[in-house]
């Protein structure tokens, strides 16, 4: 689509500029239009140096004239955009047509003040979007297809959408009785855990099953998972070359990530614990005193090669700062972005050098996932103990770094309790995987739904607006932004403005109901809407609302479930009802709305005759 747009006449004649906030995501955005040749940059790289300071990494206002350029400038994983960045980067501009950001809102807010990208979808975005095909409006589009799991319908996305703050489908409750309580499908597995210890056991267990290892003690096998091509007693980590991919781009393959960075669950204990299992036997040979054929290992977490790491600081190699950032081969404009994930493809000193050729023991070469085929030289300056490393081991990242990026299998492990989880944490975590993710979880995994909640959105406690003043709501001692909540009468959150109609028209007729409240029959457990139950007969009423039916995969699961209903003799209130309980079903409009006066008579006609206590 992106190739699509740039390729389009009257946007290409007046000059494109590609921007994200990660190298990761700029080069996607390269390999999306590269039968157009342009050249993308990350935000930090573009407004260097005069508003952004590479030495504090802060984005700042300048007083320096900003440059016509391009006409049209697209910037990728909007959703990351702080407010700073913004206001530099729209500062820096001058002569656009066209701003497109691009990005997914549902996501992590970013790391720093507000949340803009919101802010400006829910300014643009039309009333009634859920029930429009295309959605489309001025200034406004939506993709309903995942790019990264190619447009198919699994239970890992399904699962996935329940964190996204988005109303949901009122088939979509079947993924907790297929997958959570079930505990695997094929595309998500959860495994539990509750100490330390068996947290490392699980872990362990995992790798060896989903990396097809023959073992805990399979080093050949794990290194393999990391690009490294056997040779006699070693493995070779290579970058790309003679049309064979790169160490960097098969490292991408699996990630274990945590909402954390401290703790045994935390990203610190995990590396530390995979890189002794597994890489020990590479940190010995790197610290022999003779003979020794590698690098040093680097910095407190003693990196060596063959080992995958993840950048930290946006590097200029051509600054005097990072000049010894020397890349190979040379490129034009180099440049590491934070959070860019790369494998150490180091350098093999060999006996003959000593006479022949050049010692280069002392530096270690790290090839980026985001630009294979490149050596960039680190060394022992980049882990002096003033100051923070520029690489740490990257088998396990935080959420927050994985953003902009994606694997092939990806191991979250979920602490509980954890005051950084999220439902944008969740949701984020959970649309990584390419094909398969394994839910490594402390506690009952049940607990998990909970975090659907708006109550659970780190979003809406952001009390920030671009575009009008911001209005908190005090609810449990947490304060929330109104405009991105739904919240009954009776102030307890539900999903969508329509569920907010309903509850409210039920509390104002005096009926009591519990919303979201477990129903399992035969095993099988639902999630009505709705659950009405009079005292004094014992009849129940299970109201559904049904939304964005026009979707084939989510009209063939409510229908699925309405069967379920109607096999368990709860029948639609229109038929009588059932013995085990009566069915009230309501519908949006084609636009949107909801008939609230359709909905206050069906509570005359079918609760008001049946008054509950």
């Amino acid at each position: 689509m992106l190739s699509v747009l740039c390729a389009h006449p009257d946007i290409a004649s007046g000059g494109i500029l590609l921007l994200a906030p990660t190298g990761k995501a700029r080069v996607r955005m390269e390999q999306s239009t590269k039968s157009l040749q342009l050249t993308g940059y990350t935000i930090a790289q573009f407004l260097s140096p005069d508003r952004y300071d590479g030495a504090t990494g802060r984005y700042r206002l300048s007083a320096k004239p900003a440059d016509v350029g391009a006409r049209t400038v697209i910037v990728d994983e909007a959703s990351m955009l702080t407010e700073e960045m913004l206001a530099a980067l729209l500062q820096a501009l001058k002569g656009v047509h066209r701003l497109i950001l691009i990005g997914d809102p549902r996501q992590l807010p970013p790391i720093g003040a507000g949340r803009p990208f919101v802010d400006v979808i829910n300014r643009l975005a039309p009333d009634g979007l859920t029930e429009m095909f295309p959605r489309i409006a001025a200034g406004y589009a939506e993709l309903t297809i995942r790019r990264r799991q190619a447009g198919e319908d699994r239970e890992d996305l399904q699962l996935a959408e329940w964190f996204s703050g988005a109303p949901i489908a009122p088939g979509e409750d079947d993924v907790f009785d297929k997958v959570v309580h079930k505990g695997q499908s094929k595309h998500v597995r959860f495994v539990q855990w509750d100490s330390a210890d068996e947290l490392r056991s699980r872990l362990m267990n995992i790798l060896v099953d989903e990396l097809k290892l023959s073992g805990p003690d399979d080093i050949v096998g794990f290194d393999a998972t990391l690009g490294g091509d056997p040779w006699n007693e070693l493995r070779f980590f290579n970058p790309q070359g003679n049309g064979k991919p790169g160490a960097a781009q098969t490292a991408e393959g699996w990630q274990i990530l945590s909402p954390v960075r401290s703790a045994a669950h935390g990203v610190g204990d995990l590396n530390r614990f995979i890189h002794k299992r597994f890489r020990q036997h590479m940190i010995d040979a790197s610290q022999k005193e003779r003979n020794r054929k590698y690098p040093k290992p680097m910095g407190a977490e003693q990196i060596v090669y063959g080992d995958k790491v993840i950048n930290l600081i946006n590097t200029d190699p051509s600054s005097r700062r990072y000049r010894h950032r020397r890349v190979y081969p040379e490129k034009d404009n180099p440049y590491i972005a934070n959070g860019e994930i790369g494998m150490a493809v180091g350098y093999f000193w060999k006996s003959a050098d000593k006479k022949n050729g050049r010692d280069f023991r002392w530096k270690l070469e790290v090839e980026f996932s985001s630009q294979p085929g490149y050596k960039y030289d680190f060394t022992t300056r980049d882990f002096g103990e003033e100051g923070s490393p520029v690489l740490e081991l990257a088998y396990a990242l935080t959420v927050h770094k994985s953003q902009g990026s994606e694997f092939g299998t990806v191991i979250l492990v979920l602490p509980n309790p954890c005051r950084l989880l999220s439902r944008e944490l969740l949701y984020t975590a959970l649309t990584r995987q390419k094909e398969r993710v394994i839910i490594l979880h402390q506690g009952d995994r049940s607990e998990l739904r909970k975090f659907s909640s708006d109550n659970r959105s780190e979003t809406a406690r952001r009390l920030t607006n671009l575009f009008i003043a911001p209005s908190p709501i005090e609810i449990d001692g947490r304060f929330f932004e109104e405009y991105l909540i739904h919240r009954t009468s009776r102030g307890e959150m539900v999903r969508s403005k329509s569920e907010v109609i309903i509850a409210d028209h039920l509390a104002n007729s005096g009926l009591e109901y519990s919303y979201e409240r477990e129903l399992t029959l035969d095993g099988v457990t639902r999630y009505p809407d709705f659950t009405i139950e009079d005292a004094e007969s014992g009849e129940i009423f299970y109201w559904e609302h049904c939304g964005m039916l026009h979707v084939p995969s989510y009209k063939q699961r409510w229908e699925e479930k309405l069967a379920w209903y109607k096999t368990h003799n709860i029948l639609p209130y229109e038929d009588g009802g059932g013995s085990k309980g009566t069915l009230i079903i309501t519908r949006d409009e084609s636009n949107g709305s909801i008939d609230s006066a359709h909905i206050k008579q069906i509570i005359a006609e079918v609760l008001d005759a049946h008054p509950n206590g």
